[in-house]
């Protein structure tokens, strides 16, 4: 696949140079009006850019080679959209980006697309997410035949990173399960978050609910959650072994939602995920909620979902999403894991600063759409 951008006086002009340069089976990208400089400067005159390319795979395929007749010069290059595969031309993108990452840019893309690309990289976002979306944005253009301004691209930018999340919960099944646990590392803030959720549920939806604590190495965690049920009027079962929670479950069992704190531990020792689930039956009445800290580096978020592959986790949760200016991380965690998104929290106010998140409105938060 070639791709070239060409500089001329007029669209005939450019036309002409892309059919002497890359054929009659050349695919118009982009173009737009210029102005070109001469004598110093000091001139200006009216020109355009135009990008181009050629699939030489599909080119040689579609047809036995033969020479080429003559076209008439006048005649506008059509944009065949439907000649092109797109499947190459992301491969191609992708090596592009790639390069990008490493070098001067290279000059084949659109401005605006040049812009959304940057955003994304300021955002953290990796080189393979952002050639996925980029691909998706080149694929769309060249089927609908459209010129690229700013606003659209990213707009268009929104939506692609959205579809490249897995699939998520409606808002309204947010908390679909009688049972809902959150676990994860130290200091994450799941206590809080379970209350915040918690508290959704009894003050927005008039739920009857209950807790329970399986976190009885921090005498300090039972107290808070102690705290949060007296003020929602909700019980709260200590629970020290399996057989405990299991009574715990029973009691509970007429009530709408019971949520379950877990203790915050080291899981890099396999041990301690060995432990969480010999205390509870992950099972398909309990809804499964793995708890991350948005400031958190990659690599680490990655390991510790490793670390937790063999419990069923519904969806992840980040909180502290107000202590970081960057959500690249949480995307290619997101895209990558297969993973949906659940919650996001920016503040310890129960029940406030939590929310659900859609796709799209992730999408929107991470490029300020």
């Amino acid at each position: 696949m070639k791709i070239k951008k060409f500089v001329a006086g007029s669209m005939q002009e450019a036309t002409k140079q892309i059919r002497h340069e890359l054929g009659n089976d050349a695919v118009i990208l982009n173009s737009k009006k210029i102005e070109k400089r001469k004598c110093f400067g000091l001139i200006k005159k009216q020109g355009v850019e135009v990008i181009a390319v050629l699939d030489q795979d599909f080119s040689d395929a579609k047809k036995p080679k033969q020479p080429k007749a003559a076209l008439p010069e006048q005649s506008p290059l059509p944009v065949k959209s439907d000649q092109l595969d797109l499947a190459n031309q992301v491969k191609e993108l992708k090596e592009l980006l790639e390069k990008r990452d490493h070098e001067q840019p290279v000059d084949v893309l659109p401005e605006p697309l040049k812009k959304a690309d940057q955003l994304l990289a300021k955002q953290g976002v990796s080189p393979a997410i952002r050639t996925k979306a980029l691909g998706r944005l080149i694929s769309t253009s060249l089927r609908n035949g459209e010129e690229w301004t700013e606003e659209k691209a990213l707009q268009r930018l929104t939506d692609a990173l959205a579809e490249l999340l897995p699939e998520n919960l409606d808002e309204g099944l947010a908390i679909r399960s009688q049972y809902v646990v959150l676990f994860g590392s130290t200091g994450v803030g799941k206590t809080t978050t379970l209350a915040k959720l918690a508290a959704s549920s009894v003050l927005e939806e008039q739920k009857r609910i209950a807790f329970i604590t399986t976190d009885t190495y921090r005498i300090a965690a039972v107290d808070q959650l102690k705290t949060y049920a007296e003020l929602l009027n909700a019980p709260l079962e200590v629970c020290y072994t399996k057989e405990e929670f299991k009574a715990a479950q029973q009691k509970f069992a007429d009530f709408d939602h019971v949520f379950i704190d877990t203790a915050g531990r080291n899981f890099k020792d396999g041990q301690y995920v060995k432990e969480l689930k010999d205390m509870i039956p992950f099972e398909r009445r309990i809804q499964a909620f793995l708890v991350l800290s948005a400031t958190s580096k990659y690599e680490d978020m990655k390991e510790l979902i490793r670390q937790f592959s063999s419990i069923p986790i519904d969806q992840l949760i980040f909180t502290k999403v107000d202590e970081t200016d960057s959500l690249g991380s949480v995307m290619n965690l997101l895209a990558e894991s297969k993973i949906g998104l659940g919650y996001m929290t920016n503040g310890q106010n129960v029940p406030e600063d939590i929310r659900y998140l859609s796709n799209a409105s992730f999408a929107r938060l991470l490029t300020g759409c």
